[in-house]
């Protein structure tokens, strides 16, 4: 088997220091361009590869971050992740992506994993079953620095990149109630998440606020974020006695399950029945009618949650404010309001 090349065979071949060809290597503004040329084509002619554990042992830094969501499968998260690895690849990082599956037992071993791993920093969203965050708070201990996005929590002293759930909520429902809607229904989520509650929040505010009273049977929080679920609580705010005019939904993908099971019920969208989501999935627009919604900036949000763990990896080891970054939500009027 041919011996790996190293930087010392580089700089044997081109007459020049180890010192001279890892600077180069690295780009630095240090070395003449004609240098840096000459060292970059030895280098591929001799098959030459960094050695990334070594360099991650001088360095302390593993140049890796780990990022934690609930799903992949959702445009959100996806498109998250986009901006973050978008950021991170501009700044030499690579991006270890897992995904909890809304599980907290998983989620702790994620973590725990990501943390042995010696990654220099993690990005978390978390799972709809956590409730307690010592597995976050064990990883801060050790001075590993982390970063909530979206899904956060108050017991935590460390940054968070969050949408104003609370905000977008009340403008999404004082849309529907300027449409002349007055029996709003609620389609949400587990209320364990602070992002669900909030949203319910912002719902509730808007009726407050243009006086109309909620009525308990027309506020529905499902287990889980799901077509089928969403469908289901479609039927059944539909079979009570006093129907809802409109449909407040904690996300997109709630909207369409509850869109398609109007469609089958033969309920006319907007004519009888208004229908909002929240997140501006790709396939929103793409229903019939195109469903309203508010746009959250995600990957813009993933690319400033990994500026803020950056920043805060480069500040290792000094006292720093944890920041707080509020993100707010556009709403796009389409055809089912």
């Amino acid at each position: 088997m041919k011996k790996p090349a190293t930087i010392k065979d580089i700089a044997e071949k081109l007459q020049v220091s180890i010192a001279t060809v890892s600077r180069a290597l690295r780009g630095s503004t240090e070395i003449k361009k004609e240098t840096k040329e000459a060292v970059l084509e030895m280098a591929r002619l001799l098959d030459y590869h960094p050695n990334l554990l070594a360099s991650s042992l001088s360095s302390k830094k593993t140049k890796i971050i780990g990022v934690v969501v609930p799903t992949i499968n959702r445009y959100f998260w996806s498109n998250s992740i986009a901006g973050i690895e978008n950021l991170a690849y501009k700044e030499d990082y690579k991006v270890m992506i897992f995904q909890s599956g809304e599980s907290y037992q998983k989620e702790v071993e994620i973590v725990e994993t990501l943390a042995n791993s010696k990654v220099d920093g993690i990005i978390i969203a978390f799972s709809k079953e956590t409730w307690t965050f010592d597995h976050v708070q064990h990883v801060l201990d050790r001075g590993v620095p982390v970063v909530l996005y979206e899904r956060a929590c108050a017991d935590l002293g460390t940054s968070k990149i969050k949408t104003d759930d609370q905000n977008g909520a009340f403008v999404l429902t004082n849309h529907l109630i300027g449409k002349g809607r007055r029996n709003i229904a609620y389609i949400g989520g587990p209320l364990a998440l602070g992002v669900c509650q909030d949203r319910q929040e912002g719902f509730r505010n808007a009726l407050q606020a243009a006086g109309i009273a909620e009525q308990p049977h027309l506020v529905i929080n499902l287990e889980d974020f799901t077509f089928d679920l969403a469908g289901a609580a479609m039927k059944q705010l539909w079979n009570h006695p006093e129907r809802p005019d409109g449909i407040i939904c904690f996300a997109d993908i709630l909207a369409i399950g509850a869109m398609h099971t109007a469609h089958q019920l033969g309920i006319r969208v907007p004519e009888q029945l208004s229908i909002a989501g929240f997140g501006n999935d790709e396939t929103s627009r793409f229903i019939s009618p195109p469903i309203t919604t508010m746009a959250q900036p995600s990957f813009e949000m993933g690319e400033m949650a990994a500026r803020v763990l950056l920043e805060e990896i480069a500040l290792s080891g000094e006292v720093h404010e944890a920041r707080h970054e509020v993100i707010q939500s556009r709403l796009i009027v389409r055809e089912s309001t």
